[in-house]
């Protein structure tokens, strides 16, 4: 409504006091919304959300707007008092082109414009050309999209800076100014929001406008509690997890110690001679004998002791022995034959031994230096790796003869604990899974695969290493 159209029919609102105010409940005169709606165009220049709880509320007021917005009189003096209004009613149907495209239409005849075009900037040059008084009347706004809404709420507040008059005016259900409280940064002082049934203008800040938030079906106490349920279950997997690992793993080791004393029943005897020549007790240390008389002769079978079944480690040891014990053949001669004539000859070497073969042998006897930090270093490197275990030996000498006999292996050791002696392990080097280390096997000397030898995780080298070092 133009300034001048508010003059004029400013002697006419004080005719119709009586007619659009009503009596409060105390019996105190209350002004009406008409006259809240038009005090808020004249006065703070913004535009006006009138909100109410059904449709009829508001759709009547919106009819009564319109009605004394038709009834106001032209001054013959003025000639820009005529009000331009343009009247739609919202839709969820209706986009946002088709409504710039109605309220144009309805106050800009014949006019050339562009649908996609802000109401704020369109109208604007519109209003400026025609130089007159819009009003804008917007009914069942909850079902208009925040970007019209917005639009309109910035074409008034442009008009204001501009002097013109536009006025806005929206009729709809609270979920309107509930949109409005979301987004009241974008609408702070550019609307007002008045009160359908008493009138009073309220605060995008009021409770009526705050949504509630959706309640939580789960209670603090359920989300525990099913939380705790979660942890157990996992739990419980990661258990049944290592006990079938468990199960697994001493599955193999049986087998594999079952071939080893399959292989190892056929040497359960030591020749004599090799106890004659080299004075090596070791066999007889690992040996447990249960003997029903006492051994009269060497040769009579029926005197023998009665054996009971070994450690693996034990079983390494006796392996070794057997291999420095087998007969030298008139054969081509091979490594192995060499270190078995070696072993023979041990007592016999002549003291002119030559310096070189001193000091090569004492250069073979330091390769079986311990490597504990070689595999604590790998474990780091790789947490799964695992190592090929060939030999096991409480005797020093057998050690080293077993080096020498494969001086081109690329061989690591290390100590552990077994029956509270101790006890070198001879291995492969770290490969990074089990696969490349099954592999490694079948590139040993076959000496080395007839023994058997069989993967083993790093893991279990270093329980043995801190074992033997505590």
């Amino acid at each position: 409504m133009s300034a001048a159209a508010n003059s004029s029919s400013a002697y006419q609102t004080q005719q119709k006091l009586t007619e659009s105010d009503s009596m409060l409940a105390d019996g105190s005169l209350g002004i009406s919304v008409t006259s809240r709606i038009d005090y808020n165009l004249r006065f703070t220049k913004q535009a006006v959300l009138v909100v109410g709880n059904n449709t009829d509320q508001y759709t009547q007021l919106a009819s009564q707007f319109l009605v004394n917005l038709s009834n106001v009189k032209p001054i013959a003096s003025q000639v820009d008092n005529h009000i331009n209004v343009a009247f739609v009613s919202a839709s969820s149907k209706l986009n946002d082109i088709q409504i710039r495209c109605r309220l144009i239409e309805q106050l800009f005849v014949n006019t050339l414009f562009d649908p996609e075009q802000s109401l704020a900037v369109s109208v604007l040059q519109f209003g400026k050309q025609h130089g007159e008084a819009i009003s804008i009347v917007i009914d069942h706004a909850h079902a208009l999209s925040l970007q019209i809404k917005y639009e309109l709420c910035q074409l008034v507040s442009l008009a204001k800076k501009n002097k013109l008059t536009i006025n806005v005016i929206f009729f709809g259900l609270i979920e309107a100014a509930q949109q409005l409280a979301i987004n009241k940064s974008l609408f702070k002082n550019k609307i007002a929001v008045i009160d359908a049934g008493t009138g009073q203008v309220m605060s995008l800040d009021d409770k009526q406008f705050i949504l509630k938030k959706d309640v939580d079906p789960l209670s603090l106490l359920q989300k525990v509690s099913l939380l705790g349920a979660m942890v157990l279950l996992a739990i419980a997997l990661i258990w049944v997890y290592l006990l079938i690992a468990e199960d697994v793993n001493v599955q193999a080791f049986n087998i594999t110690e079952k071939t080893v004393l399959e292989k190892s029943s056929e040497h359960s005897l030591l020749p004599s001679k090799l106890n004659d020549t080299s004075g090596n007790t070791s066999t007889r240390q690992m040996q447990k004998k249960h003997k029903t008389e006492p051994a009269e002769s060497s040769n009579n079978v029926s005197k023998l002791p009665v054996y009971v079944l070994a450690s693996s480690e034990e079983i390494n040891q006796a392996l070794m022995t057997i291999y420095l014990a087998n007969p030298i053949e008139k054969i081509s001669a091979e490594v192995d034959d060499v270190m078995q004539a070696l072993v023979v000859a041990d007592d016999k070497i002549d003291i002119h031994v030559d310096n070189a073969a001193s000091k090569e042998i004492a250069n073979q006897i330091k390769v079986a230096e311990i490597t504990n930090n070689y595999y604590l270093t790998k474990a780091k490197e790789y947490e799964n790796g695992y190592v090929v275990q060939i030999a096991g030996f409480t005797d020093e000498t057998l050690l080293q003869r077993f080096l020498a006999l494969y001086p081109e292996e690329n061989f690591y050791n290390y100590q552990r604990k077994l029956n509270d002696k101790s006890f070198t392990v001879i291995t492969s080097k770290v490969f990074q899974n089990k696969a490349e280390a099954k592999a490694t096997i079948q590139l040993l000397p076959i000496q080395l695969i007839e023994r058997k030898p069989w993967v083993k995780s790093i893991s279990s080298v270093i329980n043995e290493i801190n074992t033997f070092t505590r």
